[in-house]
Order: C-alpha cells, then structure tokens, then sequence
C-alpha cells in the first residue's frame, strides 16, 4: 500500500523559483544507486548490471561474492511532484511523503531562503495552480486594442463581457460602422480605463455599527501562510 502524501512550501528568492526546482529534480531523478563490483570496485548503476559484470570479471579468480551498495539516492520514488505556481512569485511547493524528504533535497540549493512550517492543502494553493480567466480584470467601457485576427491593431470600446466564454462585444473606434464585434479575451489588451463613477454614500444608521467588507483571507492559524519560515 503506497503512503498518502503531503505538500510542504519552500521560501525561494524571487525570480529563482525556476532554477531551484530544476536543481531538486535533478537531486530526485538525476542520480540512481552506485554499486560496485566486489572484485574490481568498478561502479555499475543497477544490482542487475553489476551482477552481469561479475560473471565474466577478470578479478573475479576463483572467489565468490555479491555486489555492493555503495549509495542509495534516498528522494527516488519518494518525492511525488513540485509545484512552481506562475503567479505566486517565491515560493516552490514539494509533494512528498515524509517532511524530512524536502530537507535532503533542499540541502546545498542555492536560492532557497528557509522552509515554511507546517502542511500545505491543496485548498490553500489551488487558485494560483490555475490561470486566471482571460476576462478577468476587463469592464465595460473600458477601451482594448485586438492583437491577434482579422481586426488586428484596430482600437475598440468594450460593449459587454461575456465571462462564461472568455469573450467581448466590441465596437471599433474607427470603423464608420457600429457593427459589434465579438472577440476572445485573450486577443485584446487595455488601453484606457473606463472611468469608474463613485457609489454614493449610503448614511450609517445610529447605533448600528458597519461592518468590513473585506477579510484577510490568509489570517487562519491553520493556514501554511500563517506559519514563520523555519530559518533563513
């Protein structure tokens, strides 16, 4: 029975968050176990290969033996995936079985600035696994160049979005026509801002007191993000 797994977050320096990852997969898969030869000490990188080379080993004489371990890559089969979200700059995330794994294969790795306590759900990491929708952050109003089509390089003012399909209805500046066009999110870039009219002041009631819209959603103490760096 394969033991469950857990995922541990590891503090980078920003922007290395790449070559750390490439140099702990290199700890994971890039080494197997050595074994040697007990007549030559020539290595060998399986027990099957160097049992193969004993047979017909010139130094072998008369003599019997069996290969030997002479290292043991400890992070093969253990460490199960890293995670290096795009939009969460700094950190790299270790699945694995055991915490002690990501001690060995952060050892010596250059960049890598202390560990962060405690477990990591899935929960806590699966927006930024994700990419934003692509009409995300786009209004009404607001006024996009089309960088990709038939209508490339044209200025439009967005008409209305369409969030389901990652579209937008927009009318060209330019045309003489005020025919809509629809066009996928991801071939429009903003320009200008639509200017956003302030809501008007709605008068507190007396003795009611009002009560924040916004919330912190990182200040649960079970929470990875709550826990110190283990050091530095």
């Amino acid at each position: 029975m394969e033991n469950s797994t857990s995922i541990y977050a590891v503090r980078t320096t920003i922007g290395q968050e790449r070559s750390v990852t490439d140099l702990i997969t290199t700890a994971v898969i890039g080494e197997g176990d050595v074994w040697g030869c007990p007549f030559c000490s020539e290595e060998f990188s399986s027990e099957k290969a160097t049992k193969q080379h004993m047979k017909g080993c010139k130094k072998r004489e008369k003599r019997d033996g069996e290969p030997r371990l002479i290292s043991k890559n400890q992070l093969l089969g253990r460490i199960k995936a890293i995670l290096v979200p795009e939009t969460l700059r700094g950190y790299v995330f270790i699945e694995t079985t055991e915490f002690r794994d990501v001690e060995i294969a952060i050892s010596g790795v250059p960049h890598v600035r202390g560990r962060v306590g405690g477990k990591v759900s899935l929960n806590e990491i699966d927006r930024f696994l994700a990419p934003p929708p692509a009409a995300e952050g786009i209004s009404e109003g607001d006024v996009v160049e089309i960088i990709s089509g038939p209508f490339k390089g044209e200025r439009a003012k967005v008409q209305r979005v369409d969030a389901g399909k990652e579209e937008l209805i927009l009318e060209l500046l330019d045309s003489p026509y005020t025919i809509p066009v629809r066009v996928h999110a991801d071939f429009a870039k903003i320009v200008e801002r639509a200017e956003k009219q302030e809501a008007p002041k709605v008068p507190a009631v007396e003795g009611q007191e009002a009560k924040a819209s916004s919330f912190d959603e990182f200040d649960d103490e079970d929470s990875f993000w709550a826990h110190p760096p283990d050091d530095e």
